[in-house]
């Protein structure tokens, strides 16, 4: 019957002989990688210049990234930064920043959120896996702050290009960028008339329709800009419980500017951005789905890849909005002055989704009436404002980025969960706890990074930057008396519970706390000859202590310390046979105190889980990256990377606590670090003659396995995984148009992208990667 209803509703010896093994290859033999940002611009530039195969074409492109702040050409900046441009965006239908996997070494992205616009970012292992709290991977669009990965996802149809910055960038970029920092950098409307479109359609009900139009409103003073886009398609997952497919999206989103040119020295640039996102709300696929028995005597079935049986119907009503100004100031030809203003806000009002993705299941052999186990509803709130004051310098032997930094958020929470717990002596109805939370953040920075040109081959950087992070914090953890009545906040009211359960309490929380960081950053560069440029760079970042929104009890709730991470790193850019090869590598080692990490253990009073915040006392990790690039002939672009990591707490002892004891981690691995990274990819122009140009594409990736949690539970183990695109266009001379297919994880596997502990014993689930996709598109570029 299920499949009858799917089909017609349609239907992831020693490190250290490992690590000097890596060494060794990109000591002696560096033209085996290169870097990511080239590996995309390159095969995007084939794209663009395929209509003109001169000496130029044959060549992969140099590009310039503002990554320190500055205008540099990426092969002589000496930071790990990767590159996606806008001709790679549209070649291969990158619509979303989730749609960038694979494309930049060392970069992971967890599907995490219970929302297709929520996103998390880990790079080189470092991240924070619950979208709740701050990210350790900065995202900033046009260098405006995005202080949370909920509703943090951003649409790519006006972007210029993508800038992912591996390593801290606490100087330049402040806290919260200890792994390293995703820059969004959208056009900016000029006096030239440029308009994009395109449209495509799909399986599985797909639709996407993207446009730009930029141009002139007052010749030589004003130039607009709008982007639009709108991506929807039908579920990928089958619940049979409800009798649809689910883990549908739509969204919508819109991007206007205003560039305003006062005098030669002085402009400005307005902009305002939205989104709407009415996409169902996440549908986990379980382990081990329930199919017969009772809740305390389950009978466990077979794992069936993008099935759900959650109970609870989707809902879910996002948006999220926010306006910026950009005024720049030339003061004299050496120095300039930016101010960046911002105001943003967001809200999730609200959100229903099921945790454990189990079917309705009766308690026990003497109560029979079904229960869902796990279901929650959810409403965030957060609003924030930022001002950015920069002095930039560009001098003969001297370059410098100094500047202030103000940031302002409050961020709301309120969650309700209702788990239904075995562990219970009779059945209650449900276990109910509302978590209300409120968290106000101010932060105040300094800082400034200049380069010293001591010869015309050697450069010295120093920088440092100052933080002054204060944050308030209120909290209420309301349980339920199992008659659907909620009682008040007593603080120290012992509340007895029917149905076995322990006494519990009421709490509530409410406090404050500073935290200050230093931030330097030491760096040495050097142009050993015209095409190989080397650098070696220690650096450090931080992530503000805070308080626990989804805090159980008191003990919970009371504020953690802050991270940091020193990272130390030596670095490699080549050119090789006229720059027909491009060839990079970076070696790097991680040293991290304070590392936070959210672990969830079992409930002594529900027998589900609670939610524990806390930092490991000493944690480290190292690797390698090597990235290449080659165009060895007219049309044909060759790209590919490969990275190492490996990971360990050195000392984590109080990961969490299990009937009053505490539970190690150390010697565990960190979470979302897989071993191995490696994507290849080609991109083709066929010689023929049909009237315009017929390009063909493919590239495949490939990522080992990795635990999704600190205790490293083989069951929260995601497995490896391996997927392949294909891509194939044509371009008729003489229009602006191209067509295109595009065909996704082609070999339709299946893998966990995340997996969770559901809250109930031998429970774990997680969202899954949708199936093989088909995508036919049409452009138009003038």
């Amino acid at each position: 019957m299920e499949d009858k209803a799917r089909r017609a509703a349609r239907g992831r010896l020693q490190y250290k002989h490992q690590l000097r093994a890596l060494l060794l290859v990109a000591a002696s033999a560096p033209a085996l990688a290169a870097h990511a940002q080239v590996a995309a611009t390159s095969a995007a530039a084939a794209v663009a210049a395929a209509g003109a195969p001169d000496a130029a074409s044959a060549t992969v492109q140099d590009v310039v990234v503002t990554a320190t702040r500055q205008s540099t050409h990426i092969q002589k900046t000496p930071v790990a930064v990767a590159v996606i441009s806008q001709a790679l965006i549209a070649q291969q239908n990158i619509t979303t920043t989730r749609d960038l996997a694979g494309h930049v070494a060392g970069l992971t992205l967890q599907r995490a959120g219970i929302t297709p616009t929520t996103q998390v970012f880990f790079i080189r292992g470092v991240g924070d896996s619950d979208p709740i709290f701050d990210p350790t991977v900065a995202q900033y669009v046009d260098d405006v702050y995005l202080p949370r990965a909920i509703n943090g996802m951003t649409d790519l149809t006006d972007i210029e290009r993508v800038e992912v910055l591996r390593g801290p960038q606490g100087t330049l970029f402040g806290e919260n960028a200890g792994g390293g920092a995703v820059r969004y950098i959208t056009k900016t409307p000029t006096d030239k008339v440029e308009a994009n479109f395109d449209f495509g359609g799909g399986a599985y009900g797909a639709f996407n329709a993207h446009g730009y139009l930029a141009g002139p409103l007052i010749p030589g003073v004003l130039d607009g800009g709008v982007a639009i886009a709108h991506d929807q398609h039908d579920g990928y997952t089958w619940d049979p419980t409800i009798g649809r497919h689910v883990n549908d999206q739509d969204t919508t989103g819109l991007r206007a500017k205003l560039a305003a040119t006062f005098t030669p020295s002085l402009t400005a640039v307005l902009t305002l951005d939205g989104t709407l996102d009415h996409s169902a709300s996440a549908y986990y696929t379980p382990e081990r789905p329930i199919i017969g028995g009772t809740l305390k005597t389950p009978v466990y079935g077979a794992f069936q890849p993008n099935i759900s049986y959650a109970s609870q119907g989707p809902k879910n009503n996002s948006w999220t909005a926010g306006v910026s100004l950009r005024v720049s100031y030339a003061i004299d030809p050496n120095l300039t002055f930016n101010s960046i203003s911002a105001y943003r806000g967001f809200a999730q009002d609200p959100v229903n989704y099921n945790n454990d993705g189990q079917p309705l299941v009766p308690y026990s052999p003497t109560s029979l009436t079904p229960v869902s186990i796990s279901d929650n509803y959810i409403v965030y709130r957060e609003q924030e404002a930022t001002q950015e004051l920069q002095l930039l310098g560009k001098y003969q032997r001297f370059d410098f980025t100094s500047g202030f930094y103000f940031f302002y958020e409050d961020f709301s929470s309120n969650r309700i969960g209702y788990v239904v717990s075995p562990a219970a002596a009779t059945p209650a109805p449900a276990y109910p706890e509302d978590q209300i939370g409120d968290t106000k953040t101010t932060n105040y920075a300094i800082y400034a990074q200049g380069d010293y040109h001591l010869t015309d081959q050697l450069t010295a950087t120093l920088g440092a930057r100052y933080t002054i992070e204060h944050r308030d914090f209120a909290f209420q953890g309301v349980y339920d008396d199992f008659t659907g009545a909620p009682l008040p906040v007593t603080p120290g009211a012992p509340i007895t519970t029917p149905g076995g359960f322990a006494a519990v309490n009421n709490f509530s929380y409410a406090g404050g706390k500073t935290w200050t960081s230093f931030t330097p950053k030491f760096g040495l560069s050097y142009q050993l000859t015209p095409d190989v440029f080397g650098y070696a760079s220690v650096s450090r970042g931080f992530d503000a202590g805070g308080f626990n929104n989804r805090a159980s009890s008191l003990a919970t709730a009371l504020p953690y310390n802050q991270e940091n991470i020193t990272t130390y790193e030596i670095g490699l850019k080549t050119d090789w046979f006229d720059r027909r090869l491009q060839v990079n590598g970076t070696v790097f080692y991680n040293d991290f105190s304070g590392l936070q990490e959210t672990a969830s253990v079992p409930s002594p009073i529900t027998g589900g889980y609670v939610s524990v915040r806390s930092n490991a006392h000493q944690a480290h990790s190292e690797g390698v990256e090597l990235e290449t690039s080659a165009q060895p002939i007219d049309g044909l672009v060759l790209t590919g990377n490969v990275s190492y990591l490996w990971t360990r707490f050195d000392s984590f002892a109080n990961a969490g606590a299990v009937a009053g004891k505490l539970v190690s981690a150390t010697g565990n691995q960190l979470p979302l670090s897989p071993r191995w990274q490696l994507y290849g990819a080609f991109s083709y122009r066929l010689p023929l003659d049909l009237r315009g140009e017929v390009r063909i594409g493919a590239d495949v990736t490939y990522e080992s396995s990795y635990f999704s949690d600190v205790f490293n539970y083989p069951q929260g183990r995601v497995p490896d995984q391996g997927f392949v695109d294909a891509s194939i266009s044509y371009a008729p001379a003489g229009v602006p148009l191209t067509f295109s297919v595009i065909g996704r994880n082609l070999a339709n596997r299946f893998a966990y992208q995340s997996i969770t502990w559901g809250g109930t014993p031998n429970l774990w689930e997680g969202p899954m990667n949708p199936p093989r996709t088909i995508f036919v598109k049409a452009a138009y570029a003038y």
